[in-house]
């Protein structure tokens, strides 16, 4: 009986004295984003959704769209999709059959309980304001809140 309880016992300290898992990087949130008018996203544009809210940043422009690359993602998900400010063409003289992107495009799509999630390594490729105000640091996550994007800097 003493064997069997110190034998539980070690195997309760094992499972309990392992920390778990971190759910989150511990980056602290640098900013929230919220809608703005400043840039209009045409509906269709790299998958934009009507009347989609839009965040500037830095010459990122943010919004919602029906799917990452993977496609669809369901009547309860979500998926925000990144571009430079630049790439992002006029409402009025939009094609929504055939239309192009001179840089990179990043997209994260929401599942089950997790956010739609989009990380950004700042290289040479992000646009010059965007690495200009986070010189120095490793990659820039955003993930979607609602309404509300909550911004997060890897300082490095």
């Amino acid at each position: 009986v003493i064997a069997s309880a110190a034998v539980a016992a070690g195997v309760t300290y094992a499972l309990t004295g392992v920390a778990p898992v971190s759910a989150s990087s511990g980056v602290p949130l640098t900013t929230t984003l919220h809608p703005t008018l400043a840039t209009l996203v045409p509906q269709g544009f790299v998958g934009a959704i009507e009347s989609t809210p839009v965040y500037d940043f830095y010459g990122l422009t943010l919004f919602l769209g029906e799917g990452g690359f993977g496609g669809p993602i369901g009547p309860d998900g979500a998926c925000i999709i990144a571009v430079s400010t630049t790439d992002v063409p006029a409402i009025e003289s939009f094609d929504g059959s055939s239309w192009s992107i001179d840089g990179p495009v990043y997209s994260g799509c929401s599942a089950g309980a997790f956010p739609a999630t989009i990380e950004i390594p700042l290289r040479a490729d992000v646009p010059p304001a965007l690495r200009a105000r986070f010189s120095g640091n490793r990659a820039i996550q955003f993930v979607l809140d609602g309404d509300r994007i909550g911004v997060f800097v890897d300082g490095g």
